[in-house]
């Protein structure tokens, strides 16, 4: 089941227009809906759905995984990250509709030319403190890399912008296996490669570390996994771009040890080390993010799929209590809103 153009969603409220692209579990479209406005709309790849890799037993927790996605984009409300509009069903999967982003990711861009430090930093710090919010909400992204920053066309609503919510997860959940299509070689920290690696902060600023290193060099950097099982030591970034500053320089081998406990413990205490400020950035989008949130929580309130899961979602984030009532009274909701439908 592939949309093509023209396909109408959401009772008509969107027309696709092309495919985006694709990932790993996912399939990304451009819609315009009726006042021809564009968006991105994210949904399930059917190939994956159908594959022999997705038994049917497991379609539905997939679904539930894809939702939360949705949750997180709401919770993290930033002008450096990806805007949530809502949420809904088509065909039998759940659509995420996220504001469009006209532009190119880092990974293109930077196969142009290698950047300059200044304007490596710029994109560095947006999305440094795009992190701040995420990690604030107590999540990490644990995707973060080229090609999860896309940089806009249009330079006045800010350059660097965060996608990809997909591998997001709270500091303290366990994680029972780690799949091939998690690990991007170069960003992904030593901690990752195991379930039973500890997590915190410091495991985006690996990947944000390991971005700044290509960015600045236009290498990719070795495999942590490589580095630890054969001893190879990571060649400073200066000794391939003398460009480079000694404090810069330095700010990125700490992002990029091995060792969880010897990187820098925040966002905060790593850009302390390059002289870059930490920005609170309240702006017009921001505030329609927010209310954007709202919105989408809301919808998924009404809308997910069962009463089950809105209340293992509520209390992953507000406690079993509330969680267990809130999943009686929305499991009544969802049963009669299906039966309107």
């Amino acid at each position: 089941m592939v949309w093509s153009p023209g396909k109408q969603l959401n009772r008509g409220r969107y027309r696709i227009e092309r495919e985006l692209g694709r990932g790993g579990n996912s399939i990304t479209y451009l819609a315009k809906n009726k006042q021809d406005e564009a968006f991105a709309i994210k949904t399930l790849n059917d190939e994956f759905i159908n594959s022999e890799i997705l038994p049917s037993s497991e379609f539905n927790r997939w679904q539930e995984i894809f939702i939360q996605e949705a949750f997180k984009l709401a919770k993290c409300s930033h002008p450096h990250i990806v805007r949530v509009e809502e949420i809904f069903p088509e065909d039998g999967v759940w659509c995420i509709v996220m504001e469009y982003i006209a532009g190119t990711n880092l990974a293109s861009y930077v196969q142009q030319q290698t950047l300059l430090e200044q304007e490596a930093l710029q994109y560095i710090q947006q999305i440094g403190n795009a992190l701040i919010t995420v990690h604030n909400n107590g999540f990490l992204h644990r995707k973060i890399g080229p090609e999860n920053i896309l940089l806009r066309h249009n330079q006045s609503e800010g350059k660097a912008v965060l996608i990809d919510f997909s591998l997001a997860r709270p500091f303290d959940q366990d994680l029972t296996e780690t799949r091939s299509g998690e690990i991007a070689d170069g960003f992904t920290p030593m901690e990752l490669y195991s379930h039973t690696g500890k997590r915190g902060p410091y495991t985006d600023i690996y990947a944000l570390g390991a971005t700044l290193y290509l960015l600045l060099t236009g290498e990719t950097p070795p495999n942590a996994q490589d580095r630890y099982l054969n001893d190879i030591s990571l060649q400073p970034p200066q000794e391939i771009n003398p460009q480079i500053s000694d404090r810069v320089n330095d700010a990125i081998i700490l992002a990029m040890a091995l060792e969880p406990e010897h990187r820098p413990q925040s966002i905060k205490e790593w850009f302390e080390l390059m002289k870059l400020p930490v920005t609170t950035e309240e702006t017009s989008k921001t505030k329609k993010a927010s209310r954007s949130s709202i919105s989408v929580i809301d919808q998924m309130i009404v809308l997910a799929s069962g009463g089950a899961f809105v209340g293992g979602l509520i209390a992953q984030f507000y406690g079993a209590v509330i969680g267990a009532v809130f999943g009686a009274i929305f499991a009544v909701l969802y049963k009669k809103n299906r039966s309107h439908n």
